[in-house]
């Protein structure tokens, strides 16, 4: 059995993967936004103690995982934006492109 497999490093890849990164974001964004309509509409429907109670554990159980998602994929982004915009990796994509340009054999 034969290992093999093909290195592939690509600017595009990762600015494709920044701005999916931001579009994601902005949905997750959104959708904390949805609910936290949702369930002051809904709490404000019950306004009673059950209606309060549904409202604090609608944050501790939908809206926290969100924030902390967001928070996430924040971070993911702002690194792959920080990729995209150091020379060092620039130039790590130029250096492979040269290497893989010199071990073609045909």
């Amino acid at each position: 059995m034969t290992l093999e497999q093909d290195i592939k490093l690509s600017s595009e890849a990762f600015k494709t993967a920044a701005n999916e990164m931001s579009a994601l974001k902005t949905r997750a964004e959104t959708l904390k936004t949805t609910l936290e309509q949702m369930y002051n509409d809904l709490t404000t429907a019950l306004d009673t103690p059950a209606g309060k109670e549904i409202e604090i554990e609608a944050k501790d159980v939908l809206i926290k995982p969100i924030d902390d998602l967001i928070l996430v994929i924040g971070q993911m982004s702002k690194t792959l934006d920080d990729i995209i915009d150091t020379p060092y990796y620039q130039g790590v994509f130029d250096k492979y492109e040269q290497l893989m340009q010199n071990i073609k054999f045909n």
